[in-house]
């Protein structure tokens, strides 16, 4: 059986394992610098890596490049990311990738994705790589979506889930 767990009772329970093993553990209290909606955190990196370096980095941390499934999780990042870069305009790598198959965007946890924010302009309509720019990232200054080449390196947001399976 599982049992979700709020988050401010794991946030005790991790600031009483740190004074125990005296070990770091993120454990959500990140939440405190980044953005929260429902039971996600955001928390964008200011630290350059290329799209596996990112994912992995996530992963150590104990989250995922974030996924933003719908509208409502799209804005709330497009805000989150635009105040931490604003002024300025610096890309960020997201969970979203075609690596797999050409034209079929995928979740870093390989769920399909169905909401896009593609960007859409005359002169540069997003995506435009084809085979050759396979990862997506978010631009901090309008929350759109542009396909990247996935070797490219640039800031990157994780997302933490803060219900924890007991």
């Amino acid at each position: 059986m599982l049992y979700f767990v709020p988050w401010k009772i794991i946030a005790l329970l991790c600031l009483v394992a740190m004074q125990i093993t005296g070990a770091f553990i993120f454990c959500m209290l990140g939440c405190h610098k980044g953005q929260r909606l429902g039971y996600k955190c955001y928390l964008v990196y200011n630290n350059l890596a290329d799209y596996a370096g990112a994912s992995r980095k996530c992963l150590e941390r104990g989250g995922r490049l974030a996924m933003p499934r719908d509208r409502k999780e799209q804005e709330a990042l497009a805000a989150y990311i635009k105040g931490f870069f604003s002024p300025g305009n610096w890309p960020v790598w997201l969970g979203v990738n075609d690596l797999r198959s050409e034209g079929l965007y995928l979740f870093d946890d390989s769920t399909r994705v169905s909401y896009f924010q593609w960007r859409k302009h005359f002169l540069s309509s997003q995506p435009d790589g084809g085979k050759r720019e396979n990862c997506v990232a978010m631009s901090s200054d309008d929350g759109d979506w542009w396909d990247h080449y996935c070797d490219r390196i640039m800031n990157y947001v994780c997302e933490f889930d803060d219900r924890v399976a007991l």
